[in-house]
């Protein structure tokens, strides 16, 4: 895909906001029509305008005005894009598109729903996906079913991002950055020029290189004694590029990329509380409100035991204090909290791919022909620990803290049987709260990640046939290893949860546009199918669990399975006039079945998608108005949903089918240039249906008692996304131009998961939604640009972000039986200046 230019500026026409922006020309020509966008999305370069797709492309002046840095600043920002970043984690994010979501993102056993790809090389997890990227050149996002081009795990869409290929002409970009919380920024991309000549000897030889860092000191302070404070920025990315032009048909790329992240998470915000039973009547502090009654009461016995008054009233009572605390906070960003284990995490990130294309030119029958291959492996190593609450439930040297209410309650059912009288078990478990604590919760997760992908591609054309065919290869291995503990001491310290996955897949795909002719060359019928087969496997090594109350003992075992789909798609393409062009396409997509790693043997099945689309595509007004625009419906089967459950005492996520769900919605992308320099954009997103089939929760007292949950599952992706940007050039001095650039991002409200719900004294619970608060985010962009310094350029920039400073989750956790509710929140508004130069 080329880089166009308007008013000599790079742009990307069809982002949802700034559809033109900053560059490298220090020329402007005043000019106030809409450039042509190309893009790659059918594997070869074709208009935008003429690509029977629904795509957004964003350009890197798009980019660099959006200040996207990796796949989680996408979100928001693109119609029917959004989804949220892992709580307790980083870089792990879930993107969700048209309401279909790839579940949590931190889990090594769960496929993403939506295709990521970096250079062409497909991501395999959405653990590490969200890594920063040194130089991103553009961006394609591609909405609805892809199964043909892109195969498995795309029945929501592809998001393909495009680093920045060498120029073979000496070239330096820096840009650095200052802002609040001590924010700091810096990016710089060499290139060299080339070495040789195309065509004569080894051809001609250039490199590119490419380095950023950001550094922004934590956004919330941490009120527990020598406690790190949560949520600060500390990432480094790197790129080496290499482009070796043997002859005018055939090149060689090459790309080495790598990311590191060293940060304190999140604060993980405790602002409610589940009930102690079933029916949901009781709620916990009054529960422990009783208890310190019941307590004093036992306290008053001669010969009761003296921990009641000396350890367990306290202890009851800071428990309380704190849980009163939380409550009476409530919802809304929090600017400190507490944490027993200071949470943090480190990401490392890297990959190379090689890319061979040879241009064969015609080969007769076959036309014009080019053939393609993508070699690319990737690692992935991430670790992370600490809270996943902000209640400090340390012990002081008294024995007296804030335990977890499951550990009071427990106490209490022990005192309640004894009276308030000392006993071998009950010692057994005081015991283990002085050696194991009575926290809440601490997560310990090592990951590590490998994936190998091979792709060959024929790329050829006729007077009247595109096609393209293919083969892909792809395998994969994971190592999981947590040690997480919750409701210390109950439920054990530290359990291993060990597990190792793999994944082969073979996939041949081919598809084809022919213009048969008729309706004066305006029809064009696409057609397209992919078969796949895979194996997953997955090696289960639970460590034994030793609690107050016995052992449970480890548990190991391997399983196996098989996968297959055919995939495909039909498209009817009509350019009513040179500038109106439209599409129907019924296209299918599949997402493989697999093991669920943090529940012992458990597996689930693969999912299907058929979707029909109708769209437009046109342009306006002597091309100064640009309006795209599709409906879809679809038809989701055996869809997978990712729930957060309590399984064994411990908090954790599964994948399960959920059953099915029909959909519709639609998008709208306008783009104008009513005036000379100036361009408005318009994006308009919105979504329909929840679930017309979900499967039951059922307790486990017998006879067993199920409950339908159909009437209370819900779609994770809020209902309507509108997008606004404007970009003007106001001001031309002889010094330099003058450029504001605005854009505002609202999303209508959503519910954090499909279904909270768990078993409490055996009964089934479907506990109440956290709902996701609609939310308005400004950003804005001031710039003197284009000054010039002899062959050099330099800009000076005012940003900022979250102007409106608003108070948005971003996600929640329902822990269900283990009784916290926590959300965590987007950044507050931030600020600073940026200085940009090029040569």
């Amino acid at each position: 895909m080329q880089i166009l230019k308007y008013r000599g500026y790079p742009v990307s026409v069809l982002s949802l906001a700034v559809a033109a922006a900053i560059g490298s020309s220090p020329v402007f020509s005043q000019v106030t029509g809409l450039e042509e966008v190309v893009v790659t999305a059918q594997k070869r370069e074709e208009s935008l305008q003429e690509t029977p797709i629904s795509i957004t492309a964003l350009g890197e002046s798009a980019i660099e005005n959006r200040g996207v840095a990796n796949t989680e600043d996408l979100m928001g920002q693109i119609p029917g894009l959004s989804g949220f970043s892992s709580p307790g984690s980083r870089s792990a994010v879930a993107l969700n598109m048209r309401g279909i979501i790839g579940g949590s993102p931190a889990n090594l056993s769960i496929d993403p729903a939506i295709a990521l790809y970096m250079n062409g090389v497909y991501i395999g997890k959405q653990v590490g996906s969200a890594m920063d990227v040194a130089e991103i050149e553009r961006i394609e996002v591609l909405r609805g079913p892809q199964g043909t081009l892109y195969g498995r795990n795309s029945t929501g869409g592809a998001v393909n991002v495009i680093t920045r290929k060498p120029t073979g002409e000496f070239g330096l970009r820096a840009t650095a950055s200052i802002g609040n919380y001590d924010s700091r920024q810096f990016k710089v991309n060499l290139d060299t020029p080339a070495i040789g000549q195309v065509g004569e000897g080894l051809g001609e030889l250039a490199l590119n290189f490419g380095y950023q860092t950001r550094l922004q000191d934590a956004l919330y302070d941490n009120d527990s004694p020598g406690g790190d404070d949560f949520d600060d920025i500390d990432r480094q990315a790197w790129q080496i590029a290499a482009r070796w032009t043997f002859s005018d048909s055939f090149h060689v790329d090459y790309s080495y990329d790598e990311s590191e992240l060293d940060e304190a998470l999140p604060l993980q915000q405790t602002v409610g509380f589940t009930k102690v039973d079933a029916a949901g009547t009781i709620g916990r502090i009054d529960a422990m409100q009783g208890l310190v009654a019941a307590a004093q009461n036992w306290a008053t016995i001669p010969g009761s035991d003296p921990r009641l008054t000396e350890r367990w009233i306290p202890s009851l009572q800071e428990t309380i204090s704190a849980y009163q605390k939380a409550e009476a906070q409530g919802q809304g960003r929090a600017s400190s909290g507490r944490a027993d284990f200071s949470p943090s995490t480190y990401n490392e990130v890297s990959g190379h791919s090689l890319t061979l294309e040879w241009d064969a030119g015609n080969l007769g029958a076959l036309g014009d022909v080019s053939f393609r291959s993508i070699s690319a492996r990737r690692e992935l190593e991430t670790f992370v620990t600490g809270d996943l609450e902000d209640i400090d439930s340390r012990i002081d040297e008294d024995g007296i803290g804030a335990y977890s209410d499951l550990v009071h309650l427990t106490l209490g059912q022990f005192y309640a049987g004894s009276s308030g009288f000392a006993f071998p078990l009950l010692d057994g478990l005081w015991s283990a709260i002085d050696s194991g604590g009575a926290f809440h919760t601490l997560q310990n997760t090592l990951t590590n990640y490998d994936q190998w992908s091979q792709e060959l591609q024929m790329v050829g054309s006729t007077d009247r046939l595109n096609y393209v065919l293919g083969v892909y290869y792809f395998e994969d291995e994971g190592e999981y290893r947590r040690n997480a503990t919750f409701a210390a001491p109950l439920n054990g310290i530290g359990a291993d949860q060990y597990y190792d996955n793999a994944t082969d897949a073979l996939a041949f795909f081919a598809q084809a546009t022919w213009t048969p002719g008729w309706l004066d060359e305006r029809l064009s019928l696409t057609g397209g199918l992919r078969y796949t087969e895979e194996e997953k496997s997955i090696d289960y090594n639970y460590g034994e669990v030793v609690t107050p109350f016995g052992v449970t003992p480890a548990m190991s075992v391997s399983r196996e399975e098989e996968f297959d789909n055919i995939s495909g798609n039909f498209t009817v393409s009509y350019q009513a006039s040179d500038d109106i062009n439209t599409y129907l396409t019924y296209s299918t997509g599949y997402r493989s079945g697999g093991f669920n790693g943090e529940i012992f043997d458990n597996s689930y099945d693969e999912e299907t998608i058929e979707q029909y689309e109708i769209g437009l595509k046109s342009d306006w007004w002597d091309n100064r108005l640009r309006v795209n625009a599709s409906l879809y419906s679809y038809t989701y089967d055996d869809l997978q949903v990712t729930q957060s459950k309590v399984v064994n005492g411990a908090a954790t996520t599964q994948i399960a089918n959920a059953g099915a769900a029909e959909r519709w919605g639609g998008e709208i992308e306008v783009t104008a240039a009513p005036v000379e320099d100036l361009i408005v954009s318009f994006s308009y997103a919105y979504i329909h249906g929840d679930f017309e089939e979900y499967g039951q929760i059922c307790g486990t007292n017998v006879p067993i008692t199920c409950l339908d949950t159909t009437d209370d599952a819900r779609r994770q992706s809020p209902d309507t996304q509108v997008n606004l940007a404007l970009d003007y050039i106001f001001g031309r001095t002889g010094f330099g131009d003058i450029r504001g650039y605005v854009q505002v991002n609202y999303q209508s409200e959503s519910v954090e998961n499909a279904l909270w719900s768990g078993v409490v004294g055996g009964d089934p619970v479907i506990y109440d939604q956290i709902g996701m608060d609609a939310r308005t985010l400004v950003d804005a962009r001031l710039s003197l640009e284009n000054i010039r310094f002899g062959d050099s350029t330099l800009r000076v920039t005012l940003w900022g972000k979250n102007l409106l400073d608003d108070d948005y989750p971003t996600y929640s956790i329902n822990f269900g039986g283990l009784g916290l509710v926590t959300e965590q929140y987007g950044p507050p508004r931030t600020y600073g200046l940026e200085f940009s130069y090029e040569y």
